[in-house]
């Protein structure tokens, strides 16, 4: 036995003697071969992590400010609003999501911030408008409720003291308008909106201090702002006076192919306008001396009369009773009878059917008023006394519109053929 344990030791120093020398003579070989396996068992590693894990990547940290108070949460909610349905935060039309619903989730510590709708009182002046809105600027509050406001009106946004007895919101937004005003200083004149109360306060707005003897219109400096007042400040010896005038409103005719020829309605009435006419006046010894136009404005524009004169062709009835006698001379004038109606018409208005009427102002003659006389000439020598021979001459005047009812229109129009 104590020989068989001496070859065994010296076969494992052996053995030991010939590893050490393999070891010396390939030095990396250890080296390398523990970097592989530390290699291995890092990827074993991470396909291990990475099956049990992998899910969480799509997580992100989310922090929700639901009218200023924060809540943080880890989420896979894709959108804003998956991201709500998760958290069952219920929303109204009326909230203000910032970032908006539909804003995709991507990155971790993500903002959304909620403001949360609620009822508003808009107050301008006696009319009350109650809102539900999210909103917090108070010229945006007046926008909602459908109000325009200047630039210089003023918005206020305040709590509302409770008022069992009335249906009062939480909070008002008070309006106070601003009016136009006129500001004249010694002769320069500016116009603008002012909330300013007095004209002690128009004074100080515009950084105006009187100096010795300069006076100033109102001279009560604690008279009220009203729309469209004149302040002005004087020099000595100096007053503005602000005179309203009339602007007359003018007549204007319009065509309507819908009315006939010869029809007129007044489509719009005139109305007078209004203007202020601004003088600087110069007194001496409390007497004008002179007075200049400074400025005048118009305050209430004129609305013109409107007529409609009708281009419409018109019919005269066929039917139109026409007498023997002259339906006997236009038929030997050689006139259509389906005109008899346009010539009766004419030479009624004309004439009143008198061969030998005279106007002894234009010297216009016979049934359709012929000027000079001598041109019916051409139609016969008896032209004077014949009213055939007129009628003829008459009927071959009126091609010049078309024929009879040609002419007819025409007079309707204007008065005349």
């Amino acid at each position: 036995m104590v020989k068989k344990s001496k070859k065994f030791l010296k076969k494992t120093k052996t053995k030991a003697k010939k590893k050490a020398k393999f070891l010396l003579r390939h030095p990396f070989l250890l080296p390398v071969t523990i970097f592989f396996v530390v290699v291995f068992f890092g990827m074993g590693m991470f396909v291990t992590v990475g099956a049990t894990t992998g899910g969480a990547k799509d997580k992100h940290i989310v922090n929700i400010y639901v009218d200023g108070e924060k809540q943080t949460v880890s989420t896979r909610a894709k959108t804003v609003e998956e991201l709500f349905d998760r958290l069952e935060i219920k929303l109204i039309d009326e909230d203000i999501v910032e970032p908006s619903r539909e804003t995709p989730i991507i990155d971790d510590d993500t903002q959304v911030n909620v403001y949360r709708a609620r009822p508003v009182s808009v107050i301008d002046g006696e009319r009350t408008i109650t809102i539900l809105s999210a909103q917090r600027a108070p010229r945006l509050l007046a926008f909602e409720a459908g109000l325009k406001l200047h630039p210089e009106d003023d918005a206020i946004l305040q709590s509302a003291e409770a008022d069992l007895l009335e249906n009062t919101s939480p909070e008002q937004v008070v309006i106070n308008r601003s009016v136009p005003i006129q500001i004249n200083i010694f002769g320069v004149i500016r116009q603008y909106r002012t909330t300013a109360k007095t004209v002690a306060d128009v004074l100080i707005e515009n950084n105006i201090e009187l100096q010795e003897r300069e006076t100033v219109q109102p001279e009560d400096l604690t008279t009220s702002i009203t729309s469209n007042m004149l302040i002005s400040v004087n020099a000595p010896g100096v007053k503005t006076e602000s005179v309203t005038e009339v602007i007359p409103y003018e007549s204007e005719t319009i065509l309507d192919d819908n009315l006939e020829t010869g029809q007129r309605e007044l489509r719009t009435e005139g109305e007078n306008g209004e203007k202020a006419v601004i003088y600087e006046i110069t007194e001496e010894n409390g007497e004008e001396v002179s007075r200049r136009e400074i400025q005048t404005i118009v305050t209430k524009k004129p609305v013109n009369e409107v007529y409609a004169r009708g281009t419409k062709p018109a019919t005269l009835s066929p039917t139109v009773s026409v007498s023997e006698d002259k339906a006997a001379l236009m038929a030997a004038a050689g006139i259509a009878a389906s005109d008899y109606p346009y010539v009766d018409f004419i030479i009624s208005h004309e004439s009143n059917w008198r061969p030998g009427a005279y106007n002894s102002g234009s010297g216009a003659y016979g049934l359709c008023q012929s000027l000079p006389a001598s041109k019916m000439a051409s139609a016969g020598a008896d032209y004077l006394t014949n009213p055939v021979t007129q009628l003829r001459w008459c009927s071959g005047y009126s091609s010049r519109y078309g024929g009879w009812q040609g002419a007819y229109n025409a007079w309707l129009a204007q008065g005349w053929w």
